[in-house]
């Protein structure tokens, strides 16, 4: 009779053993992650996958896949702001609400670009002429002179412009844009 000899069982078995069965617990926690990230369920998903990089960094994939779509779900979570926050990005998305009729909102989007440039000519220019469409004529003229005093090539501007019609019998605005028949 033959004996059975029992196998022993290595430690570096064992570890091996653990290691998949950690690789295959942290899978099943970021296809988990996943579903919630394609339900668009962001906070539950953004949970989840911040859990696979805390529990299981030895899994370095999934751990950098992880942080990836933690960082995707918390961009998505964040509220929008719609306002630019750059000099330029005020003013032309002000051009762009000025050509829509809507000068209250492009005044204070070009209100913000000059309190950051505030000798910016072209803001002068049409902040004017955003004001002038609106009917404030007094403020149209001070930035058109602003606009005018910091470039000179902004006075044939404003004689051609039509957004200026409602300034055309005004002294001043006349003074302006024709200095040379005062």
């Amino acid at each position: 009779m033959k004996k059975v000899v029992a196998k022993k069982t290595t430690k570096s078995a064992v570890a091996h053993s653990n290691t998949w069965i950690m690789h295959d617990k942290a899978l099943k926690e970021f296809e988990r992650a996943l579903t919630h990230l394609q339900k668009q369920n962001y906070a539950d998903a953004q949970q989840l996958f911040e859990a696979v990089q805390k529990e299981y960094p030895q899994e370095k994939e999934l751990h950098d896949r992880a942080g990836i779509y933690a960082r995707i779900c918390r961009n998505l979570l964040e509220p929008k702001s719609s306002q630019p926050r750059r000099t330029e990005d005020s003013f032309y998305y002000g051009v762009m609400k000025a050509n829509d009729a809507e000068y209250d909102e492009a005044l204070k989007l070009f209100d913000r670009a000059l309190q950051a440039s505030p000798k910016d000519e072209k803001i002068h220019y049409v902040m004017a002429s955003t004001l002038a469409l609106k009917g404030d004529r007094r403020e149209a003229l001070n930035h058109l002179k602003q606009a005018v005093e910091l470039n000179e090539i902004n006075r044939i501007y404003a004689r051609n412009d039509p957004d200026f019609e409602p300034l055309r019998d005004d002294e001043t605005f006349q003074n302006l844009i024709h200095p040379e028949e005062m």
